[in-house]
């Protein structure tokens, strides 16, 4: 009887390890097959950089090839975007990257009504002719909330998308700090006034009328648009991009006074424009909420003066932090050292500004401005030259790759939803508030300023209105509804109209409207730095009077202030 048993325990141990063999070995193919994917998409990611730096090399040489031949429709900007609108199409219509995928539509076992999406999602498989489970453990991809797909998925189109984050946290803080490390310039602090007048007033008019006639439009045409996300899509396209007419203007030396009022409000929009989107985006439970208008409004123009405020005086004081180690420090006589020093203070205004629940853009560009006017007089020859150079070269990289990107995106992003009607109201409604606050305000303006904006310039400026990578970015952070992938593709849509034919038309109209150009020299002094290798004058700290420029009242302020 003994040995019966012995036998039967013998046999059901060898089945119990045929068994887990078995199951171990449709577990190892399984394994296999994710690792080989693993590769795949490895291998996919690296021809996709590859791709957008090659591409980017194409565009340089092209952008020498049309400045060499002074091309007056061409620039920079639109290259980017035409050559991302070829790549996107190729990619997206001859199947390139086209890999075996499996999508499975996953329930929650309990059907629980969840009011936020999930970070991970744990999922347990059973391999084929085995009896044990497998998990797998899958993190949220930022920007493919909305995607439906359950076929083979083309991965080199999710591939060229990057997330939004990226776009933030890493491409944009360069660009905006540039802005402002270029914005010591005598005409331009001589129009502060009035470029401060169309950054605060006119880009928060421009995107309250926007989203105004953006409800009525969409109400009227039976849209389903909530309030909220009309005027989020004013905020977002408020913010206009100087590249392409600033490229323009330095090449055709136009009048530097309309040089200073375009690019300072370009410069300085994105800023406004990001609070805003950032503030009426947060807003949907104090506005389900709160008892009227008027508190609506109370509480909002409190938390952007505080947001903007505090942002703004926090870049200022790290500005003022490095300038004061440069000073009191002798690390000019280590240049590598002291760039360094620069570049990662520079970049921890944003950072930090982010941690604190305040807008990082905001405290870069005021950083960089603060920069600008205190920090580079103390650095060294070498160390003024490097910096300038570093940032020029690669803010021109970035803005280049994020035109190529938009480019890109208009065929291969899976988060976007194309609604033409709501496009061709947008390109209305943009049109009319820039208008709406561009003549007014010139003209209240023109009452106490000398000299006074003529009505060429004011006709420039509306013409000047271009979108750009502020805009794009701010769409892109959040698509997890149909109508926020149509503001997506919306956006999108804009920057390549205006950037391709406001930027192509920019000096047909400049000669139109008579503006002067060629005698007027943009120097260091007078606009934006064209030429970053270029002599870095030192500026007077001489007592307002004395400098014939020193008209406005905050100029004068700033320059007494400076002299003591």
């Amino acid at each position: 009887m003994n040995y019966k048993w012995q036998n039967a325990m013998v046999l059901l141990l060898a089945l119990a390890l045929l068994l887990t063999q078995t199951a171990a070995k449709f577990s190892d193919k399984l394994e296999e097959a994710a690792q080989r994917r693993s590769a795949n998409i490895h291998q996919l990611d690296t021809v996709i950089l590859l791709s957008y730096i090659l591409v980017l090399i194409v565009i340089v040489v092209t952008s020498w090839f049309f400045k060499h031949y002074h091309s007056r429709y061409l620039h920079e900007s639109a290259l980017s975007l035409i050559f991302g609108l070829i790549i996107g199409f190729v990619i997206s219509y001859f199947k390139l990257g086209l890999l075996q995928s499996q999508t499975y539509d996953v329930t929650m076992k309990n059907l629980t009504i969840i009011s936020e999406p999930p970070d991970y999602v744990r999922l347990e498989v059973k391999p084929e002719g085995s009896t044990s489970k497998v998990s797998f453990h899958y993190e949220l991809i930022e920007g493919f909330y909305a995607d439906t797909k359950s076929q083979n998925e083309q991965k080199i189109e999710q591939k060229a998308a990057f997330s939004p984050e990226v776009f933030f946290n890493l491409i944009l803080p360069p660009i905006i700090f540039n802005a402002g490390y270029s914005l010591k310039k005598r005409h331009f602090f001589r129009n502060i006034g009035s470029i401060l007048a169309f950054v605060f007033i006119g880009t928060t008019v421009s995107a309250l009328a926007t989203g105004f006639l953006m409800l009525i439009l969409t109400k009227t045409f039976g849209m389903g648009f909530s309030m909220q996300e009309l005027f989020f899509f004013g905020s977002l396209i408020s913010a206009t991009d100087p590249v392409t007419v600033i490229s323009i203007f330095t090449e055709l030396r136009v009048e530097a006074d309309l040089f200073a009022l375009v690019f300072g409000e370009s410069a300085l929009n994105d800023a406004v424009a990001i609070v805003l989107s950032n503030i009426i985006d947060g807003s949907s439970e104090f506005l389900a909420s709160s008892p009227s208008v008027y508190a609506i409004v109370i509480s909002t123009v409190k938390q952007f003066l505080y947001v903007f405020i505090c942002s703004l005086l926090l870049g200022c004081s790290i500005g003022c932090l490095n300038a004061l180690l440069t000073k009191m420090t002798s690390i000019h006589e280590h240049p590598l050292l002291e760039c360094s020093l620069f570049v990662l203070l520079s970049y921890v205004s944003f950072l930090l500004s982010e941690v604190l629940g305040f807008t990082g853009i905001v405290s870069v560009l005021f950083c960089g401005i603060t920069q600008a006017h205190y920090t580079m007089n103390n650095l060294s020859q070498e160390s003024k030259m490097t910096t300038k150079q570093f940032f020029h070269m690669i803010s021109f990289v970035l803005e280049s790759f994020i035109f190529c990107y938009i480019g890109v995106s208009i065929f291969v992003a899976n988060n976007q939803k194309w609604n033409y009607f709501f496009l061709l109201f947008s390109l209305i409604s943009i049109v009319a508030a820039r208008a709406l606050f561009i003549y007014p305000l010139c003209s209240l303006l023109n009452i106490r300023r000398q000299p006074p904006i003529p009505p060429r310039y004011q006709h420039m400026l509306l013409f000047a209105g271009l979108r750009g990578a502020m805009a794009f970015a701010l769409a892109a952070r959040n698509t997890s509804s149909e109508n926020r992938q149509v503001i997506y593709a919306t956006t999108a849509a804009i920057v390549l109209i205006t950037v391709i034919m406001n930027g192509g038309l920019t000096c047909t109209v400049i000669d139109i409207l008579g503006i002067k150009h060629g005698s007027g020299l943009v120097t260091e002094r007078d606009g934006v730095d064209p030429s970053p290798t270029g002599p870095i004058p030192t500026p007077s700290l001489a007592p307002s009077g004395g400098n014939p420029f020193d008209k406005s009242f905050l100029p004068r302020k700033w320059y007494n202030f400076d002299a003591k």
